[in-house]
């Protein structure tokens, strides 16, 4: 029992200081804060969940401080990623709620559990914001690190109940194990994605971008606007081509599947739209929507409502002084047709 416990307890002390020291070398190459905070949260967590090998004075207080970190870690992750605004009341306040109550009980009281208690369940909302608010630009990377979070965040806290005595010494640290090693694991690719580590340079770029207002695009010079818009966080519906990483995409397909637009649902086309550049406008950025295989569109609705989905969603960039960019080709439509489309979009 001793010998397992022993064995367990080195094996995860080493995953925590490999973890703590690869993202603090990912913020020393990046300069991103979040990466900073993620370092500390994993050193932090160095003493936490020993079964008694320490004082539970100490790792209630440690692991409070650990989601502490790891709370502003999410929300500064959210706000370098310009996903939404976020009230200075939510991102001090939280990780302020933990801090107090873990370090305050862990003075108080000779065996303390809040600081688990508390901790456990703001980690596992930390792993539903991780998902709603990080999928987009990681992807299953970010779902998987919102769900080993979230597992996390329960395993805290019933950890009270058997921190003098385990269940089982084999259960145990493999049910530890098969989270935190996951929970490592995606957050080494998030940190080190190319979005992470381009992301600064991406955001001065995309200040000076000249690609404004709203235009028509054969397929052929698609590439170059993308290289152009690179990995600013463009809303994009396509058909033929492949997004930038970071970019917010979905695919106009017939067939069913995650990210997916069936070609009759020009009103999502809309909606998405909508949402998305009011969001833009509201956090101060410019929205960048692309919109390519008008043709497939074509196929599986008449030409009235192509245009008329076109119109809306160019009268909500114009709204919100965006950039709209439709990729068609002219041998796809019939004179008058072409003509409609470039009036439109304001081509003439």
């Amino acid at each position: 029992m001793e010998y397992a416990l022993n064995v367990y307890i080195i094996s995860i002390t080493l995953i925590k200081l490999l973890a703590g020291a690869l993202f603090l070398i990912g913020y020393l190459k990046t300069r991103r804060f979040s990466a900073l905070l993620i370092s500390f949260a994993w050193f932090l967590a160095i003493p936490v969940a020993t079964f008694g090998a320490i004082d539970i004075r100490v790792e209630n207080a440690m692991i409070s401080l650990a989601y502490a970190f790891t709370l502003l870690a999410v929300f500064r992750l959210i706000q370098e990623e310009q996903i939404i605004l976020l009230p200075k009341s939510i991102t001090i306040a939280m990780p302020l709620v933990l801090v107090v109550t873990g370090v305050g009980t862990s003075l108080i009281k000779s065996i303390p559990e809040e600081g688990y208690l508390i901790s456990g369940v703001f980690e596992f909302i930390a792993g539903l914001i991780v998902i709603e608010s990080l999928s987009t630009y990681y992807n299953r990377n970010a779902k998987g690190l919102g769900i080993s979070l979230a597992l996390c965040g329960i395993m805290t806290i019933f950890y009270p109940m058997f921190y003098q005595k385990p269940p089982n010494m084999l259960i145990t640290p493999i049910t530890a194990w098969s989270i935190i090693v996951p929970q490592f694991w995606f957050y080494s690719k998030i940190i080190y994605s190319e979005h992470f580590f381009k992301w600064p340079q991406s955001m001065e770029t995309s200040k000076t971008l000249k690609i404004e207002g709203t235009h028509i695009i054969p397929p052929s010079e698609f590439e170059d606007v993308k290289d152009k818009i690179g990995l600013y966080p463009t809303l994009a519906f396509l058909r033929n081509f492949k997004p930038f990483p970071g970019w917010i995409s979905y695919l106009l397909s017939t067939v069913e599947r995650p990210k997916a637009l069936y070609p009759t649902d020009l009103y999502k086309i809309t909606e998405i739209s909508t949402k998305y550049f009011r969001e833009a406008q509201q956090k101060g950025t410019k929205g960048i929507a692309i919109i390519e295989g008008l043709e497939f569109l074509k196929l599986y609705n008449d030409f009235e409502a192509v245009a008329k989905m076109l119109s809306n969603v160019r009268d909500y960039v114009t709204l919100n002084n965006g950039t709209l960019i439709v990729v068609a080709e002219k041998s796809g439509w019939d004179e008058k047709e072409w003509a409609t489309l470039r009036r439109i979009l304001g081509e003439e």
